[in-house]
């Protein structure tokens, strides 16, 4: 005698009940029998029963909640529905937990029969709907229309994000007026580790490995760990395949500016067994970017990257194991090189580099150049229960540079060489939901630790180093029905050494600034240790106003950041930093006391979100132009050249300002998008404005959608301008230029999809339209030529 069964069918994309947002809901991967009551044998009952579930993120049952049906189908239908497991629901390519309503029919054993199906309905919130903070997430489609651009180019799609350019075809993201120092980057859950003293530096992560990427704005050091003072970038990678079969992407692009192509790649498999694999990569090669008026000398570029996964569940668990390489050359421009005080001062007044007649458009990489490569290898296993939830990771990370100089015929290596090796275990636990009398009570506790070994050959620079953290975290969310309370605690600490050259050591002890006690001398070195603790609380606050329409955030925090060893010990210039720069050995630990308010408006046709921030920052380490005696900029003359000095200080700062975004029309035959946001940034004592603090910027987008035409749907253009404020507020005399004026930048795209069976995205996005001539104050580029020029993007891409 048989007991009926409840199955799904794969299920495609649904959405929340705004009808707004795209969610892959949850799918049954594991059958159960039903037990048909013994009480219900006398009368031969049928009858159909409706459960409400909430699936975790790992796609198991964590309650369960009788909701319609004949009570005597009650007790069997919780037990059944408390044993499915499901592949979990997906929001823009992270696991989200969702509730569920899953649906039995009960029919008595002699006229057992297969249910015809469980329609399963997904109500689901965003997860920057459920932050206290302010976060947004870039999806799939996000991601694809940025093809070719580098992480922190990516991410200036969102308000608040603003692009710290170079001298090499790099940049680096700003939030909220900060830069990566103080950004805590997150790839595929652990801290992305590299060299971050110079502005060509940019995060070696491949942005087509990533299925979503967040940025959180704003500190978030109780969860996240140190760094984490102006926010965080969360980039996570696509669902593996976990049904039987195989599928993947193809991307391809072409930009004019550089006259750079782009392929990329992703294969994914899946079996009955549970086991997974992946294999993903690109290549980009870019010639020399030009600026309206001339070429960008020796700016041209190679990229490219390789990775691959596998993955196997194990009953309530999934082992997985992931490597990534990325690799980086790219010429630095020649104009970054003065031969005296007098020329370096004199290019700031020209129009056009010294030299600019003579460069042409070459994909040939020239010194000065740089070299680099990032490997990270991870283990992660995944298991959970009714006793909650357990995650651990092992990384490992090996990142490579090497940069050159101009040097004679007869030199041929590099002239600063640096090996960073990072270990890394993070773990946490999440205890299941427990039902109050308040609300449900959801949170855990984690820690992380990391040992990390630098180790540098070179002209005088950084000295090589090691280094111990870990830091320990717990936090606990109370959920109302309108009204969600989370607190959070973390604390953190380091014990790193660095081994400084004995010119290097004797040079900061001429300058006053390193204290001879504080460092043990070796036979051919000096070892100077530190030590560095911190603490850091969270309160957030998250005000359901009208559900799913209307929410309001108060987020107050803390968090801290330890010095780099750079920022300590520098001394001295690279290719890939223009100026040159001096180390403060006696800087401490910054900490930040944040507060932010940020509301999000949601309905059918309008979809906004505003935030008002502060912050206050004690001991601040403030990189800023150095000044001589009688106040003026100082140039530092050195035998490969003059350059603009700059050094590192601690200041009391303070930071504030708001940004936010809006899109009206969403499915409108026409639309409006909007993002902006403005930052002030000041030395407490004085009042004075802090340089490089980017100016204020709208960007505004007018968009039309079309009617399908033949093969061709989802027909999509926009027309956008961005504007950008003269910065203002900072004083002229500190700096070796005045700030560039502010600029405005017209830009267009269209977009259209060909095809339904197998549909082929195709797009055209063009930047600087007008070829407009202008300097971007957030790069230090401003002080030798203009930025890049027009730039039109063609692009192809398709799921199979």
């Amino acid at each position: 005698m048989g007991s009926p069964k409840a199955y799904a069918d794969p299920a495609g994309s649904s959405a929340d009940e705004s009808g707004q947002y795209a969610v892959t809901p949850p799918r049954l991967i594991r059958q159960v029998e039903l037990e048909y009551p013994p009480e219900a044998l006398d009368s031969q009952l049928h009858g159909d029963v409706s459960v409400v579930v909430k699936v975790d993120i790992h796609g198991r049952v964590e309650r369960a909640q009788f909701e319609e049906g004949d009570p005597v189908f009650e007790q069997a239908a919780l037990d059944a529905a408390s044993r499915l497991v499901f592949e979990p629901a997906y929001l823009a390519g992270e696991a989200v937990s969702v509730n569920t309503r899953v649906f039995f029919h009960f029919a008595p054993p002699v006229h057992f029969e297969d249910s015809p199906g469980m329609e399963i309905i997904v109500h689901t919130e965003l997860p920057e709907q459920s932050d206290t903070r302010a976060r947004t997430t870039l999806d799939a489609e996000d991601l694809e229309r940025s093809a070719s651009d580098n992480l922190a180019e990516t991410v200036t799609q969102v308000a608040g994000v603003r692009l710290a350019g170079g001298s090499t075809d790099a940049g680096k993201p700003i939030i909220r007026g900060h830069q990566e120092r103080r950004l805590l980057v997150l790839n595929d859950g652990i801290r992305h580790e590299s060299q971050k003293w110079g502005p060509d530096h940019a995060p070696e992560i491949d942005p087509f490995s990533a299925g979503s990427i967040s940025v959180i704005r704003g500190a978030a050091g109780t969860r996240y760990g140190t760094d984490a003072i102006g926010g965080v970038i969360l980039v996570e990678p696509p669902p593996l395949r976990m049904t039987p079969g195989y599928g993947g992407r193809i991307l391809t692009s072409f930009s004019s500016n550089g006259l750079e192509p782009y392929t990329a790649f992703r294969v994914d498999t899946g079996s009955e067994n549970g086991f997974s694999t992946r294999v993903e990569g690109n290549l980009a090669v870019g010639a020399s970017k030009s600026a309206p008026d001339y070429v960008l000398g020796n700016t041209s570029s190679r990229t490219w990257n390789m990775g691959g996964v596998i993955a196997q569940e194990m009953g309530s668990g999934r082992v997985t194991a992931s490597w990534h390489h990325y690799q980086f050359e790219a010429g630095i421009f020649y104009g970054v090189t003065s031969p005296s005080p007098d020329e370096f001062l004199a290019q700031l007044e020209r129009e056009r580099p010294v030299g600019a007649d003579l460069w042409e458009v070459s994909y040939d990489i020239d010194r000065p150049y740089q070299s680099v490569t990032h490997d990270v290898g991870l283990v992660r296993g995944e298991w959970g229960g009714d006793w909650g939830s357990f995650e651990v990771v092992y990384a490992f990370q090996i990142n490579l540079r090497e940069e050159f100089e101009r040097v004679r015929d007869n030199i041929t290596g590099s002239q600063f060489d640096f090996t960073l090796r990072t270990h890394s275990l993070d773990s946490f636990y999440q205890h299941p939901t427990i039902a109050i009398d308040l609300g449900d009570l959801e949170g855990g506790v984690g820690f992380q630790i990391s040992f990390q070994e630098n180790v540098y050959r070179g002209l005088s620079l950084i000295p090589s180093y090691r280094g111990l953290s870990g830091g320990l975290f717990a936090y606990e969310r109370l959920v109302l029905e309108r009204i969600d309370v989370e607190l959070g605690a973390r604390l953190d600490g380091l014990s790193r050494t660095a081994f400084l050259q004995e010119n290097d050591y004797e040079a900061h002890v001429r300058r006053g600034v390193l204290d001879e006690k504080t460092c043990d001398s070796l036979e051919y070195s000096y070892r100077c240790p530190s030590d560095y603790t911190a603490g850091s609380v969270s309160l957030g606050t998250l005000v359901h106003v009208v559900p799913e329409h209307w929410d309001i955030k108060l987020d107050l925090s803390t968090a801290a950041r330890f010095p780099d060893v750079d920022e300590l010990y520098i001394i001295g210039h690279a290719p890939s930093l223009p100026v040159y720069s001096n180390g403060y050995p006696d800087l401490g630990v910054e900490t930040v006391w944040n507060g932010s308010v940020t509301s999000g408006l949601r309905s059918q046709n309008i979809e906004a979100e505003v935030s008002a921030y502060a912050q206050v920052i004690d001991d601040y380490i403030y990189f800023a132009p150095e000044l001589t005696q009688d106040g003026q900029p100082k140039v530092e003359v050195t035998i490969r050249g003059s350059y603009p000095g700059w050094g590192f200080k601690p200041i009391d700062a303070r930071f504030f300002g708001m940004d936010g975004s809006l899109s009206l029309g969403l499915d409108s035959p026409v639309g409006l998008r909007a993002i902006g946001g403005l930052v002030r940034a000041e030395e407490r004592d004085s009042g004075e404005h802090l340089i490089g603090t980017p100016g204020d910027y709208l960007i505004l987008s007018f968009v039309g959608r079309a009617p399908d035409v033949g093969p061709f749907h989802e027909i999509e253009a926009d027309l956008s301008i961005e504007l950008v404020a003269e910065q203002t507020r900072v004083d002229p005399d500190l700096d070796f230029a005045a700030p560039p004026p502010g600029y405005s930048l017209l830009g267009a795209s269209i977009n259209t999809v060909i095809g339904r069976r197998r549909p082929v995205r195709l797009g055209i996005d063009a930047h600087n339209i007008l070829n407009t001539s202008y300097r971007d104050y957030s790069s230090l580029l401003r002080y030798y030529a203009d930025q890049p020029g027009r730039d039109i993007q063609v692009r192809a891409g398709m799921d199979f």
